[in-house]
């Protein structure tokens, strides 16, 4: 989750009965268990009268089910849709705000010939990065990547945790990235180099290219100077 906090409203359909509830909810990523925490559910207008206990979801398998249960209901259905629309909403606003997004990333891109790419945008109070731009790649990917910490074992995750471009010559050969094979084989890359993009001691995201081949030869000089001038392109756009 990229965002600190979501409002969302969905319709919470009422097993055996015909009608339908309209509720609200405030929505943040809870870091330890890397879930949705659904807080203060309520009836609209009603900001202070909770109808419900807060609720705990996240994705399995590209649906949304209960943390606790592992399952999917009608609730975790309706209400992940108006998660996954209102981070969509929000994603959509800084890429039309923002528009060098795309220039950035395929100029990165093009620097070694990669095949895919994705920027990532960092979150300072979950301290985690989301991915609001990318080229290639498909939803099974989005997913598995959807929120990363300095605690993964990717080259986003290193990089992040280091604060320095990260290189995977060939991800299959690298023991520390084994669970995300299966990801990347059905992503179709083999190599990547992930880049912070910084400006001064601000820490604003991640630039990541991806080769269908094994590839030892990234320019690294010329993919920090793509992440700065991105960084001084959103510096401004950024709370």
């Amino acid at each position: 989750m990229l965002f600190n906090l979501l409002e969302i409203q969905f319709r919470y359909p009422l097993e055996g009965f015909p009608a339908e509830l309209l509720l609200t909810a405030n929505v943040t990523w809870n870091t330890l268990q890397h879930c949705y925490s659904l807080d203060n559910v309520r009836l609209p207008g009603n900001a202070g009268i909770p109808v419900m206990p807060p609720v705990q979801l996240k994705k399995k398998n590209d649906q949304w089910v209960h943390t606790d249960s592992e399952s999917g209901t009608l609730l975790s259905e309706s209400a992940g849709a108006a998660i996954d629309e209102a981070e969509a909403d929000k994603v959509n606003c800084l890429n039309n705000d923002c528009p060098e997004l795309g220039y950035y990333l395929e100029k990165a891109i093009s620097a070694d010939g990669a095949d895919f790419g994705n920027i990532q945008l960092f979150n300072p109070s979950y301290r985690s990065l989301s991915i609001v731009t990318q080229r290639g790649f498909r939803r099974d990917f989005l997913a598995h990547f959807n929120v990363v910490t300095a605690g993964d074992r990717s080259a986003c995750g290193d990089a992040l945790r280091t604060g320095q471009p990260v290189v995977i010559p060939d991800v299959s050969q690298l023991q520390s990235y084994s669970r995300h094979w299966d990801v990347a084989a059905r992503a179709g890359y083999r190599s990547v180099i992930s880049t912070p993009v910084t400006t001064g001691k601000r820490f604003i995201g991640m630039l990541s290219t991806h080769s269908s081949q094994p590839h030892w030869q990234w320019n690294i000089r010329e993919h920090q100077q793509i992440a700065a001038d991105l960084g001084l392109c959103l510096e401004a756009r950024l709370p």
